[in-house]
């Protein structure tokens, strides 16, 4: 929601203020939930040592590549042309190969990226509708995204709306952040 749809929201709650005296709004911060609740903490997880991987994936490349560089410059003076064609080529190629390779890392560190926060929103969505029925919150907006100029602390979902989606958390994500909470 935007704030101008907002600020209508709001003009529209001055006017019908009366009827609304039992009116309660709540928010929750959703990045929070994401990225603090136990599968927030798994994912990071995942996500860091797949990054770790594909680092050392690239980086071994780069090696080989600096090699063929050093081991062509050895030889220069030995080598004809052809060879120092061919040996040049090779490198290009291998150069290509290692900028897609850093092309293709980031492109599915990205969409894992996407598929988790996709999955995520739908789940917490339903989650979010759950806590408010039971809280008795007629409205509940999403802090974060500039739509919440001011709140009650009494009125913050996000603990809630957490407790709930890490109780969805599959068994594998309470034993990572159990490792999480011992290495501090």
């Amino acid at each position: 929601m935007n704030q101008r749809m907002l600020w209508w929201l709001m003009a529209g709650l001055l006017v019908s203020a009366p009827a609304l005296a039992d009116l309660k709004i709540g928010y929750v911060d959703m990045r929070a939930v994401l990225f603090n609740s136990k599968a927030g903490i798994q994912f990071r997880a995942d996500m860091e040592k797949l990054q770790h991987d594909k680092e050392a994936n690239i980086n071994k490349e780069q090696e080989k590549l600096k090699s063929m560089q050093q081991a062509l410059d050895k030889d220069a003076l030995t080598l004809t042309d052809s060879q120092k064609q061919e040996k040049q080529k090779a490198m290009a190629d291998k150069y290509q190969d290692l900028q897609k390779m850093v092309v293709d890392a980031r492109g599915e560190l990205e969409r894992k990226g996407q598929e988790y926060q996709g999955r995520s929103l739908e789940q917490l969505k339903k989650i979010v509708a759950d806590v408010a029925k039971q809280e008795k919150v007629n409205l509940v907006l999403a802090q974060g995204q500039g739509e919440v100029l001011y709140a009650d602390e009494g009125m913050d979902l996000t603990s809630k709306v957490t407790e709930k989606f890490d109780a969805l958390a599959p068994k594998s994500a309470d034993k990572s952040s159990d490792k999480t909470d011992k290495k501090k």
